[in-house]
């Protein structure tokens, strides 16, 4: 995928969602534009990257590099997306302090609050930043190949997973590496008709990486869930399925939100393709629900 062609997906997302759940990892002063963009959405998208350097405290440059990191071109890229976003409406979010993270000493109430509320943002959000002609593109991909591979690391291992017993009910031929030798083995012998589906919120998890390059090189298509579109991940995937991150704290980091909103996109996308595959997935879903009706209680 180019750089223009990743810049031109980047710009369908909601720049609000990618600035809310990627500021974190930001440096200081790229921090400091964020907070600025998220104080006054409306008025970072009508603004210039002088102005809005003006306001942070940095310097134009950083504007750029801000933008940059997000995954855009540029910081015109940012602000047409910005624009859009306020234009739909989708950059109010309610600011209140029960999106603080947990802390040590909230009782249960305020766990149970803090951790639902977080989950509904993070729907929220990855509905803001999931590009549609993305998904659907990645969903024909995988009901058309021969074989789908999936694969990622830790919590990501459990979404790739959760993807994979989804397939094989519907008939797609599907394999979940457990490891990073099997992952690395089923790369090296997948082809241009395969399909290798990696999950890494940060896009730059070294075993996922050397799995990418090693499927590149075999000429197979290569589907990212990640969380940063410009990570080393992204750049190397040809379809890219943008999620985002929670809220987070020393009790609750980032990857059991990153986990929720990475699921979702799996649930649509399995959908999508069951949706493409629709007669020979409904019957097959039908006979897998039948054979374990037995094995639950009324």
């Amino acid at each position: 995928m180019t750089i223009t062609e990743r810049a031109d997906r980047v710009e369908r997302a909601d720049a609000f969602a990618l600035v809310r759940t990627q500021s974190a990892t930001m440096p200081s002063s790229m921090r400091a534009i964020a907070d600025a963009v998220l104080e006054d959405p409306a008025a970072a998208a009508t603004t210039n990257a002088a102005e809005l350097a003006g306001r942070a405290g940095v310097s134009p440059a950083t504007v750029s590099r801000f933008a940059q990191h997000l995954g855009f071109a540029n910081f015109a890229g940012l602000q047409r997306s910005m624009t859009r976003a306020v234009e739909r409406g989708i950059h109010e979010r309610e600011h209140t302090e029960i999106h603080a993270g947990v802390a040590v000493d909230d009782d249960v109430a305020t766990v149970i609050a803090k951790v639902t509320e977080d989950v509904r943002a993070v729907m929220a959000d990855t509905r803001a930043a999931l590009d549609p002609h993305a998904l659907e593109a990645a969903a024909a991909a995988v009901s058309e190949a021969r074989r789908v591979v999936l694969y990622g690391v830790g919590a990501s291992g459990i979404v790739a997973r959760d993807l994979h017993l989804k397939l094989e009910r519907i008939g797609i031929v599907s394999s979940i590496a457990d490891d990073p030798h099997n992952a690395l083995t089923l790369a090296s012998v997948i082809g241009e008709h395969d399909v290798l589906v990696l999950v890494s919120h940060s896009g730059s998890t070294t075993e996922t990486l050397e799995v990418a390059h090693a499927a590149a090189a075999q000429r197979s298509t290569i589907v990212a869930i990640t969380g940063h579109a410009n990570a080393p991940l992204a750049t190397t995937a040809h379809h890219v399925l943008l999620g985002v991150a929670g809220a987070e704290s020393a009790l609750r980091p980032a990857a059991m939100g990153s986990r929720m909103s990475q699921l979702a996109i799996v649930d649509a996308l399995f959908i999508v393709v069951a949706q493409r595959t629709d007669e020979q997935s409904q019957p097959l879903l039908a006979r897998s629900r039948d054979a374990v009706r037995t094995h639950h209680r009324n």
